[in-house]
């Protein structure tokens, strides 16, 4: 399991514990404990991957 620490408040977090927010028509992965923007992306794109895509073997394990 990957585990980050929030550079606000250096909460350590797995990617599973991460909040999904969407603000101005951008996914935006935020910290549970102070609600920082952690990660950023326009939902609607033709390049690369989602945040979904991305952590779907974490958020189903979790889910």
């Amino acid at each position: 399991m990957i585990r980050i620490v929030c550079p606000h408040c250096h909460t350590p977090l797995s990617s599973a514990e991460l909040e999904q927010v969407t603000i101005n028509g951008q996914l935006n992965l935020v910290c549970p404990e102070c609600s920082a923007v952690l990660v950023s992306e326009q939902q609607e794109g033709p390049e690369g991957h989602s945040i979904e895509e991305h952590y779907a073997d974490d958020l189903a394990a979790h889910a």
